[in-house]
């Protein structure tokens, strides 16, 4: 399986002799494979003081970041050149 990009969006594209990967499919360490540099996923989060917002995390799960939320955590990911996928 090749891993590029294609208007801004992670496209799986089979090699030769495999068949077509749903990306819903994948497992943690396919996912990971997807980049560390290029993938951010958002998850609602709450913080030790309650306050409900989105954690930002790399392809891998360390965390990157918290917001308010979702708006602004797609927001942040996009100015840093990254993949968004979200969690929900």
């Amino acid at each position: 399986m090749r891993v590029t990009t294609q208007n801004g969006r992670v496209v799986l594209a089979p090699d030769q002799q495999e068949k077509p990967v749903d990306v819903h499919e994948l497992s943690e360490n396919q996912f990971r494979s997807l980049g560390l540099a290029n993938v951010a996923y958002i998850r609602p989060a709450m913080t030790e003081e309650g306050e409900e917002g989105c954690a930002i995390h790399a392809a891998d799960g360390s965390p990157l970041a918290f917001v308010e939320d979702i708006e602004t955590a797609w927001g942040v990911i996009l100015q840093n050149d990254m993949i968004p996928a979200s969690l929900q």
